[in-house]
């Protein structure tokens, strides 16, 4: 037997994927499309881990593993990264036929190692049969190779054309999607690193040369399942915050000022609650008002006596503490709150609130 610190973390990370997988499966608070594509994405890491494990350690030879244990998960991971990735973006369009066959690879796959299991389970013996299926190997693992590449780029290209389309509105929750596109570069240079074992190692009897993959695909279970799961659940308590204030604070009265610029803007970034706007700006205020940003910069200033960014993150904090203050939202996390008042990271809302009230939002809160 052959255990060392390298197949121990690999079986670490398979466990770990595993009990993901159970947990939220489980779980009624993870119950959505996107969550399950991402399961199984996680489960079918740890299961395509666990084999090359099974077989590094020595429990099983190499006969037994191709005869008994062998399963092509690489061909159903590209199918799960598109599936995720189309029903975390949009999560009530329906699976349609053509998405369907993404599968068809693996399926295929998955159907001729079991007649190769069968025909050696029988003592089947042919020579050109014998043949086929010892070269299907390395042809699925280009294939699967291949076939993830192309399934990355493409989801990178979606997601970038996504987020660019996306504009804000109070009806709706922007996605958090910057932890996804780097979970999917990640991913790349990890296909390429396998490309380049298989293309190197693939013939070799020791397979310790590609412990590196199996480690890194180890980190991505823990990544997946931590970080989906939790970007998950901030997504769902901030549809909770924004249905239960929709009403309360859909129309906000704002009083005539001194300027005409000043009660604009306030009706535009107070009345209609754009302040909540992560991405909100003084250049796209100063269009939306039919005015120079220098100019509106120089009003703000001299009206309000306080810097435009100064002034967005004084409405933002003071929504913040709406919801901190709110026993509804008691159990909420701070970022979810964060995100949900206008700040676009936990860590700039953290910032502000430190720098406006004197304390931390947890702080706030236990008061």
């Amino acid at each position: 037997m052959n255990f060392n610190i390298f197949n121990s973390l690999i079986l670490a990370g398979v466990i770990q994927g595993l009990l993901f997988g159970i947990v939220f499966l489980f779980n009624k608070k993870y119950r959505a499309k996107s969550t399950y594509f991402l399961i199984a994405w996680i489960v079918s890491y740890s299961l395509s881990n666990l084999q090359y494990y099974l077989l590094d350690t020595g429990i099983v030879d190499f006969e037994e593993f191709y005869d008994y244990i062998y399963i092509a998960w690489p061909l159903l991971m590209p199918a799960l990264i598109i599936m995720y990735c189309h029903t975390l973006l949009y999560p009530e369009r329906k699976i349609s036929w053509g998405e369907r066959l993404l599968f068809l690879p693996f399926i295929i796959g998955f159907l001729l190692g079991i007649a190769y299991k069968i025909f050696r389970a029988i003592e089947f013996k042919h020579e050109g049969l014998s043949i086929f299926f010892i070269e299907l190997t390395p042809i699925g693992e280009l294939l699967a190779i291949l076939y993830s590449l192309i399934a990355i780029v493409y989801m990178l290209v979606k997601v970038h054309r996504f987020q660019r389309r996306e504009t804000y509105t109070f009806r709706k929750v922007s996605l958090q999607l910057n932890w996804f596109k780097v979970t999917l570069i990640l991913l790349f240079f990890t296909t390429l690193l396998w490309a380049y074992s298989e293309i190197m190692y693939g013939d070799s009897d020791d397979i310790s040369y590609f412990y590196p993959l199996w480690i890194i695909v180890a980190f991505l279970i823990y990544w997946l399942g931590h970080l989906g799961m939790y970007k998950y659940g901030i997504n769902e308590q901030r549809k909770k915050i924004r249905k239960t204030v929709h009403d309360r604070y859909s129309i906000s009265e704002v009083l005539p000022q001194k300027n005409e610029h000043i009660t604009a803007m306030k009706k535009f970034l107070e009345g209609d609650r754009n302040f909540l706007d992560p991405n909100i700006s003084l250049d796209a205020i100063a269009n939306e008002l039919n005015l120079s940003q220098g100019h509106l910069s120089k009003v703000i200033n001299t009206e309000l006596g306080i810097s435009f960014k100064d002034y967005l993150n004084n409405l933002r904090i003071e929504e913040a503490k709406l919801y901190l203050k709110d026993p509804e939202f008691s159990n909420y996390t701070l970022a979810a709150i964060g995100l949900e008042a206008g700040f676009n990271s936990k860590s700039a809302f953290n910032a502000s609130f430190k720098k406006i009230t004197g304390l931390t939002p947890s702080q706030y809160r236990q008061q």
